[in-house]
């Protein structure tokens, strides 16, 4: 007489529930530092690419003799002072601190968009920062970009300033010099 051994393959109902278990526990653990780590990283990108347009604008606004203007944009591209889509960098050929894509050249289009934090900014009264034709410099406009996060997870408040000489610094959030983004 022949004795039949059946083997089995896969894994049993407890060892599934048990592992199950044990990845939810790694995972309950590790998702906030997932998410500080991604909400971090998006604070840094967006303040390279708000650094290196301003720079840029500075630039071509010496280098092509012309007006540059600045401004965040909202999905239409208009220049709004709270917008989250876009940084424009655009020459304004009509001077109506707009960008009208059948007049004015537009030089560089930064998709912003962050997920963890908003954008605001601020030079004086106005939407828009112009880089003058003549200087490269701000010059009658001074303020910042600040980026205020919305998330929990995103401890990276900072502000990105220039002033009326073109120059640009960046300042994280501190007691001596506070962002004072709104919650």
């Amino acid at each position: 007489m022949k004795i039949r051994i059946y083997r089995s393959y896969g894994f049993t109902l407890v060892e599934l529930i048990v592992t199950v278990a044990i990845m939810a526990i790694i995972l309950t653990i590790a998702y906030p530092h997932i998410m500080t780590l991604l909400a971090n990283m998006e604070a840094k990108r967006i303040r390279y690419e708000i650094v290196n347009t301003l720079k840029l604008a500075k630039s071509e606004s010496y280098i092509q003799r012309q007006n540059v203007v600045v401004c965040l944009s909202d999905d239409n591209r208009r220049c709004e002072k709270d917008s989250n889509n876009a940084l424009l960098l655009f020459f304004d050929k009509d001077n109506n601190q707009q960008f009208d894509s059948a007049v004015d050249v537009l030089i560089e289009e930064q998709r912003l968009k962050p997920k963890y934090g908003s954008l605001h900014l601020r030079a004086g009264q106005r939407h828009y920062v112009r880089f003058a034709g003549d200087s490269g410099n701000p010059r009658g406009f001074f303020g910042h970009i600040k980026y205020c996060p919305r998330s929990i997870y995103n401890q990276s408040m900072y502000q990105i300033s220039f002033n009326q000489a073109g120059i640009i610094k960046y300042k994280p959030d501190s007691k001596s010099q506070p962002t004072k983004c709104s919650s």
